[in-house]
């Protein structure tokens, strides 16, 4: 018992450090929130592909798609979207010319090809909403993702007795995941009230998208682990894992908050 509750205390001390890093980069803005971006992209890349090529295996292209990882972030950064796909499109091109040196081998030429440009799309692709999203809208994501992993947390350690989806994720409770939703809501709602543009109660079905895509990143990044045997995706965070162990809900979340919020103007 003694036990848990000091994995608990390692847990939530990380989270406040996260927290801190987090705040001192959303306050100064420019360059060092974007710098702290890259670095995410950087090391949630590392720890994707080390899933599938352990953690050494093809350094040059691990090397490569994090270049073309920092070319589509910065780029967006400095509002040239259209050119941030141009990095895509070279990272499709790089993939293609490794496809031709092995293609007469199917599993050895769609491997390597296939998660190079599967990591292009999960990552920074996904992330792009985080160099251009304003302070008032990062904070509301981030938040709101962090509140629904919480909630997720808390409620399913004390209440879970109903797997969600064991075979993906086999600690996950139905209870945890309605504990997320409600705990979404909540923060959306009220933040939304304070903030919003708009009426407070149109940030109920918008809770209950970004809480259903940040679940499914979560499942997402689960079902990667499984099928690569591991628990985490990485150590470089005590009691959570790996970057993209914490980034996972946030990568399905953050781009539909962005396309509904252009069409909306929830801020």
């Amino acid at each position: 018992m003694s036990v848990n509750h000091k994995v608990d205390l390692t847990r939530i001390c990380t989270g406040l450090a996260m927290v801190v890093v987090l705040v001192a980069a959303l306050y100064l803005r420019g360059l060092p929130l974007l710098f702290l971006i890259m670095l995410v992209c950087a090391i949630a890349l590392w720890e994707f592909f080390s899933l599938f090529w352990g953690p050494h295996g093809r350094i040059p292209g691990r090397c490569c798609a994090i270049i073309l990882g920092w070319g589509m972030l910065v780029l967006t950064w400095m509002n040239r979207p259209q050119d941030a796909l141009v990095f895509l499109g070279a990272g499709f091109v790089l993939a293609a010319i490794s496809f031709l040196f092995r293609w007469r081998v199917v599993e050895e030429a769609f491997e390597p090809s296939g998660i190079f440009m599967a990591a292009l799309a999960y990552i920074p692709l996904l992330l792009l909403p985080a160099t251009y999203l304003s302070t008032v809208k990062l904070v509301f994501i981030l938040a709101a993702v962090s509140i629904s992993d919480t909630s997720a947390y808390f409620v399913g350690t004390r209440f879970g007795k109903h797997k969600l989806w064991p075979s993906v994720s086999p600690n996950k409770s139905s209870e945890g995941a309605v504990g997320s939703l409600v705990g979404c809501v909540i923060f959306c709602t009220i933040y939304g009230a304070c903030l919003g543009s708009i009426n407070f109660l149109a940030f109920i079905p918008l809770a209950i998208v970004i809480n259903f895509f940040a679940q499914l990143g979560d499942l997402f990044e689960s079902a990667l682990k499984r099928s690569a045997k591991v628990k985490d995706s990485g150590h470089l965070l005590p009691g959570h894992g790996g970057i993209l162990d914490r980034a996972d809900s946030l990568l399905f979340a953050m781009p539909v908050f962005a396309v509904v919020d252009q069409w909306f103007h929830f801020f």
